[in-house]
């Protein structure tokens, strides 16, 4: 499963970086962005989640703590996978997704899904950017920690 997770990462992906020219791109819709960034973070470490899909401050605290980890060889801020809220876990079936316009230019995405037979909700902040393109703001977990609070804390 997490193999067909991948694959359908990479295509939507590649849909985000197709020429505008031949259709409106992905990243028109949040909730194209919302299920790229799913498939993304579930397939991967959530700190690997494509830039493309991030809006630049949230990119620069993932940035930040890849770069932290990777020096101190070990956990900096982050020590477990956002997505599940925990440090292990299993996502059971689909995620079901639903947009909440705060405005023309922002809203939140509710991504639903089990995890280990317990339901998860997992909220996106999400922003329109000049290029029109809506990109990730943040991502409060099930338990309702903002991973953008999270990361811009200073190491100690």
């Amino acid at each position: 499963m997490r193999m067909a997770r991948a694959v359908v990462g990479i295509g939507v992906l590649g849909l985000l970086s197709a020429p505008a020219a031949l259709a409106a791109p992905a990243c028109a819709a949040p909730l194209a962005v919302a299920r790229a960034l799913f498939e993304a973070g579930t397939s991967a470490r959530f700190l690997d989640t494509p830039d493309a899909l991030l809006a630049p401050g949230f990119a620069r605290v993932i940035a930040a703590e890849r770069d932290c980890q990777q020096c101190e060889q070990g956990i900096c801020r982050l020590d477990h996978d956002p997505w599940l809220d925990g440090q292990d876990g299993e996502v059971d079936a689909e995620p079901g997704y639903r947009w909440r316009a705060q405005s023309p230019a922002a809203g939140t995405v509710e991504v639903r899904f089990p995890v280990w037979g317990e339901p998860h909700l997992t909220r996106l902040a999400m922003r329109r950017q000049a290029d029109g393109c809506w990109r990730l703001e943040d991502l409060v977990t099930h338990r309702g920690q903002s991973m953008r609070a999270l990361l811009a804390r200073p190491f100690p």
